[in-house]
């Protein structure tokens, strides 16, 4: 039985880091590179944005505006909640 990833309570800036190390290597696994606009800054952590582009061609398959982690993390694994 699979976990299933969901994105954390972020109280601390461990857990900031923590969740997006998880996006990262989700991307790895499938091929994807993954860029943020906020690696280690612990300062308005609602609006860190998430954009995914293929890893053989450098195509941008997210959308242009980004995804916020929660976003992130269903674009990854599939999932479609609100």
């Amino acid at each position: 039985m699979k976990k299933k990833l969901t994105t954390l309570c972020v109280c601390s800036e461990q857990d900031f880091k923590k969740q997006g190390k998880a996006i990262i290597k989700l991307a790895k696994k499938q091929g994807l590179i993954a860029v943020t606009n906020r690696l280690s800054l612990f300062i308005d952590k609602t609006c860190r944005r998430w954009w995914f582009a293929d890893k053989k061609n450098g195509v941008l398959l997210s959308v242009e505006y980004g995804l916020i982690d929660k976003e992130a993390i269903n674009f990854l694994t599939n999932e479609i909640s609100s």
